[in-house]
């Protein structure tokens, strides 16, 4: 059923297409610029380790007040971080943690 869904639905796109080029073209363009203006923000959502505070931190998964303070007292008393990697040496984080959280940071 899904299969005979798709096909139908791609019928009729490929039908609005023929009909309308212009129309189809102009749409597929914008669908495209809205795609790369939110992964664009997906970019600049990242949470930046060396900037943030623990209030900030803690929106992390996993991290919550006692890891978020843990990352702010390691960076005052180490310097920033030169990649998200270096949270491994941060007490209370592990390489799992780090896996979890990797896209959603930033240095």
């Amino acid at each position: 059923m899904k299969k005979l869904n798709y096909l139908l639905l791609s019928t009729a796109i490929l039908a609005a297409c023929a009909v309308m080029p212009t129309q189809a073209a102009s749409t597929a363009l914008t669908a495209n610029t809205a795609t790369k203006a939110s992964m664009s923000q997906a970019v600049d959502a990242k949470i930046d380790i060396n900037k943030a505070d623990a209030g900030q931190l803690t929106a992390l998964p996993g991290v919550g007040v006692k890891k978020a303070e843990e990352i702010v007292k390691y960076r005052e008393l180490n310097g920033n971080f030169n990649s998200v990697d270096e949270l491994v040496n941060v007490k209370g984080i592990g390489v799992k943690m780090v896996a979890k959280i990797i896209d959603l940071v930033k240095v």
